[in-house]
């Protein structure tokens, strides 16, 4: 176990994750450009510093948990404050923030170039939220030479507990799985709010519709960790916009990098720009809802409380639940053939997934049969496609965007027009299939 660790960065989750370290005995010095985020550290029991080149001075371990790639450069390279003045002979660097997957073999080139061949340097992204942030249980997603995660390996297991993976593949290869996680994690938070939002505009008490789509095939891990913030009256910020914001604008820029195309992932960055520029930037994420609902913003969390009867609410709810259902099957094929087309192992990549805050009904139902070929689903494409209708069509009625489910609907239509409208609804990944073929074999 680390004696002491440097940890720059102190928002949300670095802050869970460097008090985690505190309580498990390990002595951290924090950096923060924040003062009264430092503040809070001190009096959490950890040290702090007001500069990276100070922070990092005589430490084995150094954790960046910073918002973007361009503050790593910035806190690691500065011409006067930055952490590699500092940094003693055989330290380890561990880069624990979301960037593009470039960016850390980028770093490790700099440090070469700079003569410091010598600094262990570590890809590993993290995923969990705040709360596994502070117990140490976050998802890990390590990535690097064998010797640089063994140096690291006391001080991820801290963080991560039996939730640390080693990627193969390199620096860069934990921020590609984090990539095609953040596809699902962003199309989920989005489409709990359109989900609510919908709910809502047809008068549904909102307390009951989180009981009963958390239960079915609708059902997320973003949705069920975001609807309670919108059910109750609470400005905790617990992640901000900004955050999935940030994160979208990688995958999409990923997908064009690799020239493949992401079309739940282009109109969910379209939805949350919606929302910055409606000015909830740096509102918690659950607020997104309000731009479903511009004229009636609390409308769910009104509506908590609704006298209504379980048999008129689980009527509307069924409808909910078909574009829940159809957007989460489309969003895990996306989600999967992106990570085959940059590489990943896709059985590695279902594991982690399935473990985390990317996961799903559908995901965890319909991604073992895209990867073993034996597509059984009871729907088939043309069954979404009319239970997706009905739904849309009642969305029309009422003027409520399904900017989503309209996306996904799509999919599955230009499956139907290949030919597949009677196969399993699993068919839609074919929608991403190339002159090479299939990325998802059926087995016969």
């Amino acid at each position: 176990m680390p004696e002491k660790v440097a940890f720059l960065g102190l928002g949300a989750m670095g802050f869970g994750m460097a008090t985690n370290l505190i309580k498990k005995g390990v002595q951290v010095t924090g950096y923060d450009v924040w003062a009264p985020t430092l503040a809070r550290f001190v009096s959490a029991g950890g040290s702090s510093a007001t500069t990276p080149k100070e922070t990092v001075k005589d430490m084995e371990f150094v954790v960046f948990m910073v918002a973007t790639a361009a503050q790593i450069i910035d806190a690691m390279f500065h011409e006067e404050n930055g952490a590699l003045l500092s940094l003693k002979k055989g330290t380890t660097v561990i880069l624990c923030s979301t960037g593009p997957p470039e960016y850390t073999p980028n770093v490790r080139k700099l440090l070469n170039e700079k003569g410091r061949s010598d600094v262990f340097l570590v890809d590993a992204p993290v995923s969990g939220g705040t709360i596994r942030a502070a117990n140490g249980t976050l998802t890990i997603l390590a990535a690097g030479e064998e010797s640089a995660l063994g140096k690291a390996k006391g001080t991820l297991e801290l963080m991560a507990g039996s939730n640390l993976y080693v990627i193969p593949g390199g620096l860069g290869a934990g921020t590609k799985v984090k990539m095609v996680h953040q596809v699902l994690a962003g199309i989920h938070i989005c489409m709990t709010s359109e989900a609510m939002g919908f709910a809502a505009a047809m008068g549904v008490n909102t307390m009951r519709a989180y009981e009963v789509l958390k239960a079915g095939e609708g059902m997320s891990w973003m949705f069920e960790n975001r609807v309670p913030h919108m059910l109750v009256e609470d400005k905790t910020v617990y992640s901000a916009l900004n955050i999935i914001v940030k994160d979208m604008g990688i995958v999409t820029a990923g997908g064009r990098g690799a020239g493949f195309p992401l079309f739940l992932c282009s109109v969910t960055e379209q939805v949350l720009a919606s929302g910055v520029s409606a000015g909830l930037g740096a509102i918690d994420d659950a607020a997104l809802v309000g731009v479903y609902l511009p004229e009636h913003p609390t409308l769910v969390l009104k509506l908590a409380s609704a006298s209504t009867t379980a048999e008129e609410d689980d009527k509307k709810l069924k409808i909910v639940v078909q574009i829940m259902a159809g957007v989460h099957l489309a969003a895990a094929a996306e989600a999967m053939s992106l990570g085959i087309k940059v590489g990943l192992e896709p059985k590695q990549l279902y594991g982690i997934i399935a473990g985390a805050a990317g996961n799903s009904f559908m995901f965890s139902n319909r991604t073992p049969q895209l990867l073993s070929g034996k597509w059984t689903s009871p729907k088939t494409v043309d069954d979404v496609i009319a239970e997706m209708t009905v739904s849309i069509e009642e969305a029309n009625k009422m003027k409520y965007p399904l900017h989503l489910a309209g996306t996904a609907l799509q999919l599955f239509e230009l499956a139907s027009l290949r030919g597949l409208g009677k196969e399993p609804d699993v068919a839609v990944s074919r929608v991403w299939d190339g002159a090479e073929g299939p990325l998802f074999p059926k087995s016969a």
